[in-house]
């Protein structure tokens, strides 16, 4: 349903070069030459810069990738819902989020959505916060999950939650029967940090550098497994949401001690769309899922304990 212009033109911006685009699209290289220039003449302005590193676009060119990012995933979306109407195909639910959603809340969700529409299919990348948010933004993924201190920009806002910091740790832990912990009572221990670009670790550096604090960070990781079993085998405490660790709190292997620095808290979860898209209604019946299972964990009674004793030690 785009037009052929257009598909020329998300072609080179994929691409970066008039060559290549042409021969994804099995056209000769002046047919897509004369797509652009056709395309740069309507709007009476250059869409790309010419560069012996191939095509870069411009500023206007930024815009009209929006505009066609965009229009193409409205087209995707009414041939999903024809295709539904007749009951054929599948559905394809692409999605973002940061490793801590990725590693259990995610496939969890995603489970549950299978075993109520099994015709539907997705595709899970595990990215840091700032490349969920431009993927979401151009059009790349359905959805985007993340942590972030601020609202994500260009994207529209469909969940935000207030997602506190837990110390992380295994049961035989000697802090692990505390009700409460402050990073005071940790720091003499080993820990097991997120690597830089990471929220999380931006909070706790933060909040050690205001409090004067000096951590024992015995390992530095940027895989979220590498410091889960680095907690449960190697007797470190690390950081984490206790959301994104439920399954490993729920089967024994981890403890979730709330942390009373109040700075720890500052972090939100985002759930974001692409800003003005029409979403298809799988998506929409997938968010509502993901939705309902977060409202549903934080609404449970051994979390809001949890809850109760961190602000009565703040």
């Amino acid at each position: 349903m785009l037009n052929t212009a257009l598909q020329y033109f998300l072609e080179v911006v994929d691409t970066g070069s008039l060559t290549r685009a042409a021969q994804t699209l099995h056209v000769a290289p002046s047919a897509v030459s004369r797509m652009i220039r056709k395309l740069e003449e309507e709007h009476q302005t250059l869409l790309f810069e010419r560069h012996a590193r191939g095509m870069v676009l411009t500023e206007a060119g930024q815009l009209l990738k929006a505009y066609a990012r965009r229009a193409t995933l409205e087209s995707e979306r009414a041939r999903a819902e024809i295709r539904e109407l007749n009951k054929v195909g599948q559905k394809l639910i692409r999605i973002s989020a940061n490793q801590a959603f990725g590693r259990e809340l995610l496939p969890r969700v995603i489970a549950r959505s299978l075993s109520i529409e099994p015709s539907l299919r997705f595709e899970l990348t595990c990215l840091q916060s700032l490349e969920v948010n431009r993927r979401v933004r151009e059009g790349e993924d359905d959805i985007g999950v993340s942590y972030n201190l601020s609202p994500p920009q260009g994207v529209t806002v469909q969940y935000a939650r207030k997602m506190p910091v837990f110390a992380i740790m295994s049961p035989s832990h000697p802090l692990a029967q505390h009700k409460v912990l402050s990073l005071s009572d940790i720091k003499d221990y080993p820990v097991a940090l997120m690597g830089p670009g990471s929220t999380i670790r931006f909070m706790v550096e933060l909040c050690c550098m205001h409090e004067n604090i000096k951590l024992n960070v015995a390992l530095t990781c940027n895989n979220q497994e590498g410091i889960h079993t680095s907690c449960m085998d190697g007797g470190a405490i690390g950081f984490s949401s206790d959301l994104t660790v439920r399954g490993l709190t729920e089967r024994g292997e981890l403890v979730a001690v709330p942390l009373s620095n109040p700075s720890l808290h500052q972090r939100n979860c985002h759930i974001q769309t692409m800003a003005d898209r029409h979403l298809p209604v799988s998506v929409v019946r997938f968010l509502n899922l993901l939705r309902e299972h977060m409202e549903a964990a934080y609404n449970h009674p051994a979390w809001q304990m949890a809850a109760i004793q961190s602000d009565t030690n703040r």
